[in-house]
């Protein structure tokens, strides 16, 4: 194999994730899913081999979206929860029980209902009789999931509930309250019972877990995605455990009950500070810890509640039992780490050995008597009574690893993402940069052992070189080039605050049509070689339209008169022409809201937007970004791929609401020279792309987004200046000494947009321009990010786990140190400037 091939194959596997044929059939079907994976076309077992799975086959089939590691027993198969319908940043502990739920309304002193009238006072949710289903505990909420598909899932927010949770009687009259109890039919009765009868022996009746609630949230009934409803009437809800004691569940609920008690008030910060904008088309404003002492406490003592739950878990060491081959050697000790899909996050612990990258997540079992485990990923588990890693194992074949590419998590530069041959990509993150960069180092050297050809790193001095010599020589399409870029710059389709940034290539997308021949399948209606329908791609999207960047002019003139005259401002204050970015998750949501509704319900706080503010026209998109002044959004790379179609086209049937004008928000409304084909848009608009007008003048908008405009001086010069808290570097975060001025700074950091790293320090040259006058390519690359090494020498100890004599058949032999020899990792090389003025 040549490095070229090797380059191609690597550049492949950048590709936008692409549901399956089996998915979209799910999908039409009018079925809908609850986790990432399946419903984003990622399913859980072919995403890696899953140790222990009943499958025949090994790998799968087909290149996939990322996935989400929820529950997947044959218990949980069925199961609708997902951490996406949580609060943002909110954890599931991992603890769930089998239980027999009711639920009635409770009433004042004066008997009558007190309800708000923001809630249906006849919901089920308000009324429930020994429903069955399972009661899970997350960090900020009680969880309740009936077995009934048609009864909506319940959440129980700890902020809205009137008194901490407690054990009451399960089998006698319901405890009063402030008042009393509302039959099924609304009378009032002081006496009735909670509707357990004695048929079920299993049921724990002398116990039950009460709780008590202003307000609740019901989710998926009927298993349908759509907006959740918030019942806002008083509701006591009594759980009956079955086959276990509610007491340990009431014990951690009372914990995270007083940490939210002491954080009730939350704040929220607007998308750019001192800038007033028109809210059209701006992503969700996300809410933001207070600023106050009392909540970074609580936020403190809920991580540390969680700690102890899970902390255990993730310590124990990685199950050896799950390695394939007797003889496979481990090459690294136990790691903590985690696999991210976007807004999604699972832990657990990972070893790297000569034969693939293992991860064992940290799915705790269920407290169940009676061994069923819950969350298990990939199916059963090995263990049964037993709280902790669920005995599945997840690995990457080491012969199947096309290229890395180092990661962000969040604003901590400690993340790895590794691109396969025959699936997607898969991100981890770890403890610390010293920790990946060994791995990288470890990974690189055995696969490079094998092929005699060294691993592509997408983030890599190399590997832009190379990537740059093959587009100039015409191997390498304007596509492919782009995402070779923002692969390189660490962006990421598992990262929506780092996600694939793509121009707007084309400016027509009206119903200026000259010509109604359809039959070429790419027409002459759209001239390519006519300047006029093409975006001017040597300005960014806030500067199309000179009219409206006047008033950004405008703008940026004040902020730097009024810098002058306060001086001891901070580099966070400094002048900027743009409040809003090209590229952050609502924005990449807005895009992607017909195949990852349950992401952008999580940022709406279980609401989609308005619907004039939906993705549901893209000449209405188009006309937004160039007239709306807080709408510069760029494009994503699904537009260009005709087999993402999907992310165009309503196929699960959300309802999104009509708008002002009555038409219903369904499939997205494309120009007309796509003659209603949402294939053919994204042809055209890839056809556009690779046209000579947009390489010719392709280079200028890299310069905007990847080079020497991106930032600085450059950026001024070029019109393309954005607030200062989108050049923030993980070590100007990490050098913030105040706690929560650190937390916020990275929320509004991820949450609002992220300037891609710099790649070139002089302008990109064309694709039949001579780079030869600058000495090499390397003359056009930053030495800051793009360096190929953070330091870590081939002898730095690294230890793997000690291996006890004849275990299986495996041996210690290398790699036999002390793993607190990790500790004594360093790291060099400067880091991007990220002062916009600099």
């Amino acid at each position: 194999m040549s490095t070229t091939t090797m380059m191609k194959e690597a550049i492949q596997a950048l590709y936008p994730p692409r549901p399956t044929a089996s998915r979209r059939r799910v999908r039409r079907s009018g079925s809908s899913t609850s986790s990432f994976g399946t419903q984003f076309g990622g399913p859980t077992e072919n995403d890696a081999y899953t140790v222990g799975s009943s499958s025949s086959s090994t790998t799968p089939n087909s290149t996939n979206r990322p996935p989400s590691y929820g529950a997947s027993s044959k218990r949980n198969a069925k199961s609708r929860f997902s951490e996406l319908l949580l609060e943002h940043g909110e954890k599931d502990l991992h603890r769930d029980w089998a239980v027999y739920a009711s639920s009635s309304l409770l009433l004042n002193l004066n008997g009558d209902n007190t309800n708000g009238g923001g809630g249906n006072i006849a919901a089920g949710s308000c009324q429930m009789k020994q429903i069955e289903g399972r009661l899970r505990i997350c960090s900020q909420s009680i969880v309740f999931e009936p077995r009934q598909t048609s009864r909506g899932i319940i959440r129980a927010p700890f902020r809205h509930m009137t008194v901490c949770p407690f054990l009451g009687g399960g089998n006698t009259n319901m405890e009063m309250g402030s008042g009393g109890i509302l039959d099924g039919d609304g009378a009032f009765n002081s006496n009735r019972t909670n509707g357990f009868g004695n048929n079920n022996h299993h049921a724990q009746q002398d116990m039950a877990a009460i709780l008590r609630c202003e307000r609740h949230l019901v989710m998926k009934a009927n298993n349908v995605i759509g907006p959740y409803e918030d019942v806002q009437s008083p509701v006591e809800f009594r759980f009956v455990f079955l086959h276990s004691s509610p007491t340990s569940m009431i014990s951690l609920a009372k914990q995270l009950f007083e940490v939210e008690s002491s954080n009730k008030k939350l704040s929220s910060v607007s998308f750019a500070p001192s800038v007033a904008f028109d809210t059209t088309s701006a992503p969700p404003i996300i809410p933001l810890p207070s600023s106050s002492s009392s909540s970074n406490n609580a936020t403190n003592s809920r991580d540390a509640i969680i700690e102890q739950v899970l902390g255990p878990t993730m310590n124990r060491p990685f199950d050896t039992t799950n390695f394939l081959h007797v003889s496979e050697r481990p090459l690294t000790p136990n790691l903590r780490c985690s696999v991210k899909t976007p807004l999604l996050e699972k832990k657990g612990c990972a070893m790297l050995t000569d034969y693939g990258f293992y991860f064992q997540p940290v799915v705790p079992g269920s407290m169940d008597n009676n061994g069923a485990i819950g969350n298990s990923i990939g199916g059963s588990s090995r263990s049964s009574n037993k709280v902790g890693p669920s005995g599945k194992a997840h690995v990457w074949f080491m012969d199947e690893i096309r290229a890395i590419a180092r990661r962000y998590d969040g604003m901590k530069d400690r993340g790895l993402e590794i691109y396969l041959s025959k699936q997607h990509s898969v991100l981890l993150t770890f403890e610390n940069t010293e920790v990946r960069e060994r791995v990288i180092l470890l990974v690189s050297q055995r696969i490079s052992s094998v092929k005699s050809l060294p691993l592509p790193c997408f983030t890599d001095r190399s590997f832009v070189e190379s990537a740059l010599e093959l587009w100039q020589a015409g191997k390498l399409d304007n596509f492919e080039y782009l995402l070779c870029l923002n692969s390189a710059a660490g962006r990421s389709f598992h990262d929506l605050s780092r996600y694939p940034v793509f121009p707007w290539v084309l400016s027509n997308y009206g119903e200026n049509a000259e010509d109604d021949d359809f039959s070429d399948e790419f027409s002459t209606m759209l001239d390519f070689t006519d300047p006029n329908n093409f975006r001017d791609l040597s300005k960014p999207v806030g500067a199309l339209n000179e009219q409206r960047h006047a008033d950004f002019y405008n703008r940026y003139m004040s902020m730097v008169q009024q810098q002058k005259s306060h001086a001891s401002q901070s580099n966070q204050d400094a002048p900027f022409m743009y409040g809003t970015h090209y590229s952050a998750p609502g924005y990449t949501l807005f895009y992607l809201l017909r195949v990852m509704p349950e992401h952008m319900l999580l940022l709406q706080n279980g609401k989609f937007d308005v619907p004039d503010r939906l993705f549901h026209s893209i000449d209405a998109t188009y006309k937004s970004v160039i007239t709306n002044p807080a709408d510069v959004k760029e494009l994503i790379p699904e537009f260009f791929d005709p087999d993402c179609f999907d992310f165009l086209i309503n196929s699960m049937g959300l309802g999104l609401g009509n708008l002002q004008t009555g038409e219903r928000v369904n499939d997205a409304i494309l120009p007309p020279w796509a003659n209603e084909s949402a294939k053919r848009f994204l042809r055209k608009n890839r056809a556009a792309l690779e046209s000579e007008y947009c390489t010719k003048n392709l280079p200028r908008w890299i310069d905007l987004i990847f080079g020497t405009a991106s930032r600085g001086q450059g950026a001024k010069d070029a019109k393309n200046l954005f607030h200062p808290m989108a050049y923030i570097s993980p070590e100007e975060v990490e050098a913030i000494s105040n706690p929560e001025d650190r937390e916020r700074a990275e929320l509004q950091a991820t949450e609002f947009g992220i300037v891609p790293d710099q790649l070139f320090c002089r302008k990109h040259p064309g694709k039949n321009e001579n780079i030869g006058s600058w000495g090499d390519s390397d003359a056009l690359l930053t030495r800051d990010r793009l360096r190929g090494s953070y330091g870590v020498e081939d002898n730095t100890n690294f230890s793997a786990p000690a291996m006890t004599k004849g275990e299986l058949g495996r041996t210690s032999s290398g790699f036999s140190v002390d793993e607190a020899m990790m500790q004594n990792y360093n790291t060099t090389g400067s880091q991007v400037g990220t002062n916009p003025l600099d």
